[in-house]
């Protein structure tokens, strides 16, 4: 019971700093419903808690001006109950041991990951026949990492060691990114407490990893400067970013709350042109008036994506070419939203950068890529794929659909 009345405390503190905002018939009911709910607690009526649910589910759906400060709220109720698993929007939205927010990984078949193997190394086959040397990137998501209850699903560990094996087995160079998204050996946050998405840290240290395998196996030049991170800018924006995970359970389902984000920009003089065909659109400057859009940087939980401050989104074809390089490589990055953080860095160390991203989805501009075709229009002399490993091969969006 002391347990009990002390997380009762925190919850009521949480609503009142949440609702201080709040003005009118909305406030005074949920006032009212709060101290009801005291009262009731002070008498050993913990049922109470759930009348006060009751009351703010309703104002919710009645008062959707109000969505974040009830889904605030609310997340602070579940989070004073215990919860461990919400569904919402067909997701389902785990609290591992950490707090951190995952979801459950099915198991996958060895026939469901070979089918994948097949695809990427007729792409292979396609890129060394037109004079480009290949690499698949391997991206392990923090399931990997993280522990969750006993009756959720948590297969990512098999699934990542079974892809890893088809593709030694089918001679594909790859690179797995598990040992540099590692807390236990870094000194950063590697994985947004509320989102699915590496941190800007580790996207830079991604593409650190990246640029070394591909000198260590092609003898790809890069300059080490330039990977540095010392001669970058970090601005820590505190509490800034709700992830998506985040967004559908409130910034209070776990005590850590919303998520700080970094932004790193060089200090280095940059000059950058950064296309995407598909929309007509084309701009010229800096590192930060190109690959970054400023427009996400907003503190808004709910509306804005922070995360893709870095590369915008997801397109269709982004084209990004390094006017102080134009004697470096030109390299084809076929990729997924993890890539987003990774793609600014790694256009610094090119002469163009082609990102495409073949999936699936109703919002992107243009027809989708055939990259066989592609990789044989502008003869790349590199071609990377960057996927998130095998967790989302079942309900791939058609990631694999390369041709």
């Amino acid at each position: 019971m002391k347990k009990l009345n002390k997380n009762s405390l925190l919850f009521v503190f949480a609503i009142f700093f949440v609702i201080a905002g709040i003005r009118g018939d909305c406030f005074e009911q949920l006032k009212g419903s709060t101290i009801d709910m005291l009262v009731g607690l002070k008498h050993g009526n913990i049922y109470s808690i759930f009348d006060l649910k009751a009351k703010i589910d309703d104002i919710s759906n009645k008062e959707l001006s109000y969505h974040d400060i009830m889904m605030d709220i609310n997340s602070a109720k579940e989070n004073l109950l215990g919860t461990r698993i919400i569904e919402k929007d067909d997701t389902t939205v785990v609290k591992a041991d950490s707090g951190s927010l995952i979801e459950p990984i099915k198991k996958l078949s060895k026939n469901e990951i070979q089918e994948s193997i097949e695809r990427i190394g007729r792409l292979k086959t396609i890129s060394e026949d037109n004079g480009a040397n290949f690499l698949y990137c391997v991206a392990p998501r923090k399931e990997l990492y993280q522990t969750a209850p006993e009756n959720i699903d948590n297969y990512f560990k098999e699934n990542h060691e079974l892809l890893l094996s088809e593709l030694a087995n089918a001679n594909i160079p790859f690179i797995d990114f598990a040992e540099t998204i590692n807390e236990k050996k870094t000194s950063f946050q590697t994985f947004y407490n509320t989102d699915h998405h590496w941190t800007t840290k580790t996207g830079f240290a991604v593409n650190n990893a990246l640029l070394q395998e591909l000198h260590n196996r092609y003898r790809f030049e890069y300059s080490k400067e330039l990977s540095d991170l010392s001669n970058y800018n970090i601005d820590n924006y505190e509490k800034w970013f709700l992830g998506s995970k985040g967004k559908k359970v409130g910034t209070f389902f776990s005590w850590n709350g919303a998520d700080d984000f970094e932004l790193i920009t060089p200090k280095f003089e940059t000059n950058l042109t950064e296309e995407q065909p598909f929309k007509n659109k084309k701009r010229t400057g800096d590192f930060k008036e190109t690959v970054l859009f400023m427009e996400n940087m907003k503190k808004e939980y709910y509306k804005i994506n922070t995360y893709v401050t870095y590369s915008g989104g997801d397109f269709r074809l982004q084209i990004i070419r390094n006017n102080l390089n134009s004697g470096g490589k030109k390299v084809l990055l076929v990729r997924d939203s993890f890539a987003s953080v990774v793609a600014p860095f790694l256009a610094l160390q090119t002469s163009e950068l082609h990102v495409c991203d073949v999936r699936n989805y109703e919002y992107y501009s243009g027809d989708k890529l055939n990259i066989g075709e592609y990789i044989k229009e502008i003869k790349p002399d590199y071609v990377v794929v960057l996927y998130l490993g095998v967790s989302t091969i079942q309900e791939s969006n058609g990631r694999y659909d390369f041709f």
